[in-house]
């Protein structure tokens, strides 16, 4: 076992053992699932100290001539290595919807030098992987494959960046393909929670991106792509993480000489600030979809950005609430009402504020006393100091977790670039167990009442209509939501 390798194993396993929990167990659950009361030694803290010294590992960091920060965590373990290259070219910079996340699509479907069935052929032959996705703020280009391959990965990596073409057979196809996903996703109550969701938390600011129509999506022409690719896909803000058998000596020389074409623009893209204002107010958002037996629902507000003091008080008060199948919401609303299959509380933080709350699916006639369990758990955690045993397990739950997170190089680096992307200090994580540590009963009943707060919280419910409204009505105002295109207040795409 190589030096590195047991420095990564060694601090998972430690870790593990620091705090209780059996290694094996832990990775069978995911290191999420909380000990049993029994488990906990009386009079000895669940979390030992040594997990708090922790040494983070450090990728090794340098810029490419054109502005690019590449971050490089070597792993000599196996013959292989992945490239994951980011770009500040998301949802939020497209001036006609759907055109960033076919442009990310289009990248591999054929260059100037490449068909796609070229590329194709040489990615099966080397045995390797190449795909593009984009997402609200970024766009992500990741090629991976056998280390003696590295030149040939990067070679193909820059290819499909600086010279797609977009060829319209192949967006023709990747058009049929997302118009029908579209329909599908009309008859999905998770993706109708997510459309009315993002206009709930988001409208008003450049945030608030809806799904695009089938129409907006065949409107798309070749030349919007290569308009969005020639304005945003720019080095500038772009940040490239390798995991693998690599040498960062020798691979800034083989990566200046693929992207020395990659200029940088005059101005680096920026964010767009916006305000985000939480809900003051508590509003039910309900979605008909005649003859469904069960309702789907959704319960939020705005939370805080990823680098807010507040937010891993959030992160262990999201854990004692539902983060998990002995969180408070699963007891109560499943293994003591019987209502539903799950219930689980989420928590999301980015460089705009995510949102938290929580979600469940419920059977029809008893949907109005599970959104009334729902609503006592969220009023309980503000009203009520949480037990020390039930703090104490919800920590080294979520202190297992991360140690896990340890046992690969690439989850080091993803780690790594999560700081990078939300400007946190790189040091982050090595603070991190003693700062989960030192959440307070007191801390978990603040953020409660900030952050979910009293008459404040907003139901998106989907289901049969004629069935629920009436049970609904006390809960807050109802607005009565299209399936079809759920716009909010009159709102449009």
């Amino acid at each position: 076992m190589s030096t590195l390798k047991t420095a990564w194993f060694g601090m998972a396993i430690s870790a593990l053992t620091a705090l209780g929990l059996n290694p094996v167990q832990a990775q069978e659950t995911g290191g999420v699932a909380a000990p049993s009361e029994g488990t906990v030694i009386k009079g000895k803290a669940p979390v030992a100290k040594e997990l708090l010294k922790i040494k983070f590992p450090q990728p090794k960091m340098f810029r490419l001539s054109n502005g690019v920060t590449v971050y490089v965590l070597e792993d000599k373990r196996v013959p292989a290595v992945r490239f994951n290259l980011i770009v500040r070219a998301g949802d939020l910079f497209e001036s006609k919807p759907g055109v960033a996340e076919m442009t990310a699509s289009m990248l591999t479907e054929g260059t100037q030098s490449r068909s796609y069935r070229q590329i194709a052929a040489e990615i099966e032959g080397m045995g390797a992987t190449l795909g593009a996705n984009s997402g609200t703020e970024n766009a992500t280009l990741s090629v991976a494959g056998l280390s003696e391959t590295t030149d040939a990965l990067i070679a193909l990596m820059a290819d499909a960046l600086l010279h797609p073409i977009f060829p319209n057979d192949r967006m023709d196809r990747l058009k049929f393909q997302q118009t029908a996903a579209l329909r599908q996703r009309r008859t999905n109550p998770a993706a109708l929670i997510a459309d009315v969701s993002t206009r709930v938390f988001y409208g008003g600011t450049p945030y608030s991106h809806p799904t695009p129509t089938a129409e907006q999506v065949n409107a798309i022409q070749v030349a919007d792509l290569a308009a969005f690719h020639a304005a945003y896909y720019r080095p500038n803000g772009a940040i490239l993480g390798v995991t693998g058998d690599v040498d960062p000596k020798t691979l800034k020389a083989k990566l200046e000489t693929a992207f020395a074409e990659w200029k940088p623009a005059a101005q680096t893209t920026e964010f767009p600030e916006a305000e985000f204002k939480p809900k003051e107010k508590s509003r039910v958002y309900l979605i008909d979809r005649p003859g469904s037996a069960q309702t789907v629902l959704q319960f939020g507000n705005l939370s805080v950005r990823r680098g807010n003091p507040d937010y891993i008080p959030l992160v262990v008060a999201n854990r004692i609430l539902g983060g998990g199948s002995s969180g408070r919401l699963f007891q109560n609303i499943r293994e003591k009402k019987g209502y539903t299959y799950g219930a689980y509380s989420s928590l999301s933080a980015g460089l705009y504020p995510g949102t938290w709350g929580a979600s469940a699916s419920v059977r029809t006639p008893v949907t109005e006393p599970a959104i009334r369990e729902f609503f006592n758990e969220f009023n309980r955690l503000q009203e009520e100091p949480v037990s020390q045993m039930e703090l104490e397990r919800a920590k080294r739950s979520l202190i297992g977790s991360f140690a896990l997170t340890l046992e690969n190089p690439q989850g080091i680096l993803g780690r790594t670039l999560e700081l990078v992307q939300n400007g946190l200090p790189l040091d982050y994580w090595e603070t991190y167990p003693a700062k989960v540590q030192a959440v307070t009963p007191a801390d978990i009943q603040r953020v409660a009442r900030q952050y979910l707060g009293k008459d404040r919280i907003q139901l998106i419910a989907v289901g049969e209509r004629k069935e629920i409204e009436a049970g609904l009505k006390q809960f807050g105002e109802i607005e009565i939501v299209d399936a079809v295109k759920p716009t909010i207040n009159g709102g449009s795409r």
